[in-house]
């Protein structure tokens, strides 16, 4: 098993950038089991572009690719922190414009994520939230729930 990991990991190893995109183009045909790919780009249109990218190079289109830059989950914890936080608050302040480090000290308190301190917030955080409510506070995240209802409106049709 260890044998198959090893040749699975030296058949797709990267030396730059872009070859990190073709490999992660090719490993994603394979499985997401082994290789996770962060997008570490606040920019929209960057995104959008590396998104295209994924899409229009992946042999089988009618795979689905989720791509979701982890700066923008970042933002949505925030917001939903402050909600938390401040219950009856109803002024609307933009937080996506912010950098991931200021979300990042926001909802967890420190500057780099530790998974021992950041789990248990991100539940208590999500245990129980409007979804209507980060939809009217966050862009990104209401442009993420339109395109997974799009997506899931003919399974449950």
């Amino acid at each position: 098993m260890l044998q198959r990991i090893y040749d699975f990991c030296s058949r797709y190893r990267a030396g730059n950038k872009k070859q990190v995109d073709e490999k992660f183009r090719m490993v994603s045909q394979e499985g997401f089991l082994w290789y996770q790919h962060d997008i570490d780009n606040h920019l929209q249109k960057d995104y959008t572009a590396k998104f295209s990218w994924f899409q229009n190079n992946s042999h089988d289109r009618q795979k689905t690719l989720f791509m979701i830059p982890v700066q923008y989950i970042e933002h949505w914890l925030r917001y939903l922190k402050l909600r938390q936080d401040n219950p009856k608050l109803t002024k609307k302040e933009s937080l996506e414009t912010k950098p991931g480090s200021e979300a990042k000290r926001a909802v967890y308190g420190i500057p780099e994520v530790v998974i021992a301190i950041s789990n248990p917030i991100v539940t208590n955080i999500t245990t129980h939230f409007e979804i209507e409510w980060l939809e009217s506070r966050s862009d990104s995240f209401r442009h993420f729930h339109s395109q997974i209802q799009s997506f899931l409106t003919p399974f449950v049709s």
